[in-house]
Parts: C-alpha cells; sequence; structure tokens
C-alpha cells in the first residue's frame, strides 16, 4: 500500500485536478492512492497482454522475430486502461452536474411554494431534502444533517457550495447564503432564480429545436439519400465494369448505415438539454 501511494504521489503533479475531481465525486480516497491503484491495475492489464502477445505470436510466428504488435497492444492496452480509470471521478461529476441541474429549476420552485407558505428556511430544505428532487435533494439532506449536527446554517452551505461540481447549483446556494447574511428577503431571490432558470431552459429547448434541423438534414443526406443514390450508382457500374454487387457488397453498406444511426441516436441524446 505504501508503495502504491508513493507512485501515486511522484505522478500527482501530473494531474493536479484530480484531488478536487475525487472530492466532488464523493469518492473516499485520496489522490496518491487512487493514482497509484490506476498505475498497478493498467499494468496488471498491460502484463495480460503482453503474455497474450508473446503467446500468439509463439503460435503464428513460431522461432520468428517479435511482431510490431506484440510490444504496441500491451502499451495500448495500458494506456486504455489507465486514462479509462483514471477518467472515472470525471464521469461521475459529469453524472452529478447532470442530475442536479435537470432538477434544480423544480427544486427552486418548491423552495419557493415552502417559503411563500410562511415556513421558515430550515423547514423548506427539510422538506426538499425528503422530496424526490434526484441529486437535488440528497445535497441538501447533506445540508439539514450538518445543521441538526450543530452546524450554522451558512457554514452547512458554504461547505456544500464548495464541495458540488454544478456551476448552476453553486450560484443558487451562494445567492440564498448572501440572503441570509443580509438578511434579505430569502423568497424573493428564489423567485427570481426561478424566473432566469425557466427563461434559460426555454432558450435552450428552442436552440434544441433548431439544431434538430440540420440534423434532420444531416440525416436525410448520409441515411437516406446518399445510400439510395450510392447503391444506384454502383448497379449502373457494375454494368460498363467487372465490378459485381453481391450479398457481400450489400451486407457492408447495410452495416454502415446501421453504424451511422447509432452514432446519429448518440449525437441527438447529447444535445438533448438536460430538462425533465
Amino acid at each position: 500500500m505504501k508503495k502504491i501511494r508513493k507512485i501515486g504521489k511522484l505522478l500527482l503533479p501530473l494531474f493536479p485536478s484530480l484531488g478536487v475531481r475525487l472530492k466532488q465525486a464523493e469518492m473516499e480516497v485520496s489522490a496518491e492512492n487512487y493514482l497509484g491503484k490506476s498505475i498497478t491495475v493498467s499494468l496488471f492489464f498491460g502484463f495480460i497482454g503482453l503474455i497474450s502477445m508473446i503467446l500468439f505470436n509463439m503460435i503464428v510466428n513460431p522461432g520468428g522475430n517479435f511482431l510490431a504488435f506484440v510490444v504496441f497492444i500491451p502499451v495500448f492496452l495500458f494506456m486504455v486502461v489507465f486514462m479509462y480509470i483514471l477518467a472515472g471521478p470525471s464521469m461521475v461529476v459529469s453524472k452529478r452536474v447532470v442530475n442536479i441541474e435537470a432538477n434544480l429549476l423544480f427544486s427552486l420552485r418548491h423552495l419557493l411554494v415552502e417559503m411563500r407558505s410562511g415556513i421558515n428556511n430550515y423547514d423548506s430544505f427539510v422538506s426538499l431534502s425528503k422530496s424526490d428532487y434526484g441529486a437535488v435533494s440528497a445535497e441538501f439532506s447533506k445540508l439539514v444533517k450538518k445543521i441538526s449536527y450543530g452546524v450554522s446554517e451558512t457554514q452547512a452551505l458554504e461547505e456544500l457550495m464548495i464541495k458540488n461540481p454544478s456551476t448552476n447549483f453553486r450560484r443558487v446556494i451562494w445567492q440564498i447564503l448572501n440572503a441570509i447574511r443580509s438578511g434579505s428577503d430569502l423568497s424573493g431571490i428564489i423567485e427570481e432564480l426561478v424566473k432566469e432558470y425557466s427563461l434559460d431552459q426555454r432558450t435552450k429547448i428552442k436552440m434544441y429545436g433548431n439544431q434538430l434541423n440540420s440534423l434532420a438534414l444531416v440525416y436525410m443526406i448520409f441515411a437516406i439519400i446518399m445510400p439510395s443514390i450510392g447503391i444506384t450508382f454502383l448497379i449502373i457500374l457494375s454494368f460498363f465494369s467487372d465490378f459485381a454487387i453481391n450479398e457481400g457488397v450489400l451486407t457492408l453498406i447495410l452495416l454502415i448505415i446501421i453504424v451511422f444511426q447509432f452514432v446519429f441516436i448518440g449525437v441527438v441524446k447529447s444535445k438533448r438539454p438536460q430538462i425533465e
């Protein structure tokens, strides 16, 4: 364990943001240990890849020189595994941000209704923490727990704001924190935030609609028009040359279209605004 930690400590300057990402991902491990374990696991997979390639070389090319991929593939495997493990905290953080921002507007509306009903700040936070607003309710559960343990409301809000990866959520907490410190009407601040994020979501939906028009045109060109014209062109070409259109060619075209369909669906999903 100490050796792993030493390896991680040596490499940590190359990844300065790793510690912050681990905290934001709520992963209870130090940056040194995580980096050391990443190297260890990656070396293991690289070693397995090297052994496999050596055995493969002995079967395919017995007594001959090592093939280039015998060295290349283990190194490539090591890099892929290392980068994948290293990206783990970032992927967790990205999912948290998506979940938080998808539920942020609805949670703000919930707070506004509570406060307009005359309920105090703490009870409003408790109500939000017990509601079904995904990661936002989970964050407010942490806030309520800290306050119930004796931490001041402002300090608990500060800690919540610092550790959260979502810029919009931190901004909301900052506004709430400033309102509490200055003694301002918190319900008025929440109402302004609700209006702002409602407008922002409407803008995102309009932009998404405009993007869909362009994406639909791309889809028609590459998934409908080009395959149709391409197959027609190949059929005509086959009459004037020795090029024959067989089942293999048609199957290849079909596979290309299927791959394009999946890629296109992925692009459309990635462009969709995170609104639930």
